[in-house]
């Protein structure tokens, strides 16, 4: 077994799995995304940024943290940029259907400790309602950890960017600088961006990214830095650790 950081499910056989005491152990499944980010970065930035935290998560957190750590899914639900091309999504069913397909699987083994480490802001609402329906059918507990939560967002802006002129959003300044940090041989050129003011309503709609920008990216990728993207991603991985920990306690 791994002694430096957190396990991996894929790296253990069947026998080592068989093990560990499933009442301690906290089943951690990062859920990214395939989609488009304007025109200057890879369609898999969520997923290269998120398995990223995770992987250096799992080394700060060390073998000690009893986490149990799936393998990062690479796709999710993201019809909003299903306009640009390459883009893929899972339909809710799809995505749910998986998610508690991961869920039964490992339930009728007695692990009841389940937390999804979201990356893309399209699963949110699907994830933290699946949870409920978890809860009643397997009597498990589930969790959903956002790792770009508006607050820790906002908190993100102001620390790195706070003379920042438009507000951040998909492919701006935060996701562009933190692709020049982990995979710069992946940003193409970075364009002037733009975050338009009806973007903001009073109340939730179903929008399109095509609805607002034709190059599909919100906010100004121009301010971005890979010491900027260095900075955000020790934030977001110190509070993914701190959010991992919590939810470790919470669910004993």
């Amino acid at each position: 077994m791994n002694k430096t950081k957190a396990l991996s499910l894929q790296d253990l056989s069947t026998a080592q799995v068989a093990q560990l005491d499933p009442a301690e152990w906290l089943v951690v499944w990062p859920i990214g995304s395939l989609e488009q980010h304007g025109p200057h970065l890879p369609l898999g930035t969520d997923t290269f940024v998120l398995d990223g935290i995770v992987q250096q998560a799992r080394l700060e957190l060390g073998r000690e943290f009893r986490g149990l750590f799936i393998p990062t899914m690479t796709i999710g639900k993201s019809p909003e940029h299903l306009d640009f091309v390459g883009t893929l999504s899972f339909k809710q069913e799809t995505l749910l259907g998986m998610t508690t397909d991961i869920v039964h699987s490992l339930a009728q083994h007695k692990f009841s400790r389940f937390v999804f480490v979201n990356g893309h802001g399209g699963n949110t609402y699907l994830l933290a309602d699946l949870a409920y329906e978890l809860r009643q059918r397997y009597r498990v507990k589930a969790y959903t950890l956002e790792v770009w939560s508006p607050a820790f967002f906002d908190q993100v802006i102001n620390k790195v960017f706070p003379t920042l002129e438009e507000q951040d959003g998909h492919a701006g300044a935060v996701e562009t600088s933190l692709m020049l940090h982990l995979r710069p041989e992946l940003v193409g050129p970075i364009p002037k961006g733009h975050f338009p003011p009806e973007f903001n309503t009073p109340v939730p709609y179903g929008w399109l990214s095509s609805d607002y920008n034709t190059q599909g990216a919100f906010g100004d990728p121009s301010q971005a830095s890979a010491e900027s993207g260095r900075k955000i991603f020790e934030m977001a991985t110190a509070e993914t650790c701190r959010l991992l920990r919590a939810v470790y306690d919470a669910s004993g």
